[in-house]
């Protein structure tokens, strides 16, 4: 184990500038992202954060029924009373992730607000409401002629019978697909094995769930999550590919000197994690993970989703009193590197990490994602 660990924080070092260039660029090219107002890393007990929005399942279909969990940490606000939550199913997003609202509406009056606890260190807001089944046919992100939004290139990839149809009949075959045999007449099958997957990416529609937050003494702000609906969970005819969430087995940290690997440290949620600091050492934290689903990009190659994590952290308060910020512990999202406290007051900690999953050159690929906190302490030799 500790020389496979070993090779994945190396191959990380060495791909960590590749991976922040490549990482801006997907953001741009990717839709279906989370956009947060507030991405601070550090969590301050006097600062409402954002954690996370969770959706489950990640890949709905028209119709389904969907839970959100949303996590936030640091001051602590009455979530009933100062979070004014909406929801769009109407929008219009291009290929680059810009975003246009058609129409909103309240999310409380359709939603069945869920009881949901993350940790003794968050605040947890869970609503269950259900995509409206006709949210494709409505949306304003597909035009009448659905293919005038296909790239230059790939217009000549769809085929005659296919590029004929309107939106409306093109709906149809695929919720002829979705078990509805009597919706539309089949197309060939062909077709189907070596199109749909794409085709579905097509009629993909993005909504948004935001919540605006009102503090006392502050202006409002909100809060935005973008999603994506498709119809792939419901296709019966063939295999498509479905996104879930990732899972978040552990959470641990390497502990090198130089190249060479000294220790392994599992961290827990428990608060007796302990991190043993070391003038000398450099320390990596990793979380693992399951479920790496399989995809397919808009020109029909086949390919596994990436994981990518970020950190953020809070600390005692009575502990980081009095204590200037550039001595506080910081990490690196790109490699997962911790730069320890210089200031050895600070001894407790707590880390939450967010794995999200993401696929080149797929368009408005629903978004996974999982949320893991981990807390414990730094031991000081």
């Amino acid at each position: 184990m500790k020389k496979s660990a070993e090779g994945l924080i190396s191959m990380k070092r060495i791909l960590s500038a590749i991976t922040t260039t490549l990482t801006a660029a997907i953001l741009l090219f990717i839709a279906g992202c989370e956009q947060f107002s507030t991405t601070y890393q550090r969590v301050d007990d006097t600062e409402f954060r954002v954690l996370n929005f969770v959706y489950q399942p990640a890949d709905a279909a028209p119709g389904d029924s969907v839970t959100l969990t949303a996590v936030f940490a640091g001051k602590n606000i009455d979530l009933d009373e100062q979070l004014e939550w909406w929801v769009s199913f109407n929008m219009i997003q291009d290929l680059f992730g810009s975003v246009t609202v058609v129409d909103s509406q309240l999310l409380r009056p359709i939603a069945r607000r869920g009881d949901i606890t993350f940790s003794p260190n968050t605040q947890t807001a869970a609503f269950r409401f259900k995509i409206p089944e006709d949210i494709v046919r409505n949306s304003a992100s597909i035009p009448e002629v659905w293919t005038d939004m296909l790239p230059s290139g790939m217009l000549g990839m769809i085929p005659a019978e296919v590029a004929s149809l309107t939106k409306g009949e093109m709906i149809d075959v695929l919720e002829s697909f979705c078990g509805n045999n009597d919706a539309y007449p089949s197309i060939p099958r062909d077709i189907i094995d070596t199109h749909l997957p794409q085709l579905l990416q097509f009629f993909t529609v993005p909504i948004r769930i935001s919540a605006k937050i009102r503090e006392p003494g502050k202006l409002p702000h909100t809060i935005r999550s973008n999603h994506s609906v498709r119809y792939n969970s419901r296709i019966t005819v063939t295999d498509v590919p479905i996104n879930r969430n990732p899972l978040i087995d552990s959470v641990t940290v390497y502990k090198y000197r130089g190249d060479s690997l000294h220790d392994v440290i599992l961290l827990d949620n428990s608060g007796n994690s302990v991190i043993n600091v070391e003038s000398g050492y450099s320390y990596f934290l990793h979380p693992y993970t399951s479920w790496r689903d399989q995809s397919i990009t808009m020109d029909g190659n086949p390919v596994t989703e990436r994981h990518f994590m970020s950190w953020q952290l809070q600390l005692d308060p009575a502990e980081a009193a009095g204590v200037h910020h550039s001595r506080y512990p910081s990490i690196n999202n790109s490699d997962g590197e911790i730069m320890l406290p210089t200031d050895r007051s600070i001894t407790k900690f707590t880390f939450w990490v967010t794995v999200d999953d993401e696929v080149v050159n797929e368009r408005m690929r629903p978004r996974g994602s999982a949320l893991k906190e981990v807390s414990g302490w730094f031991v000081y030799k």
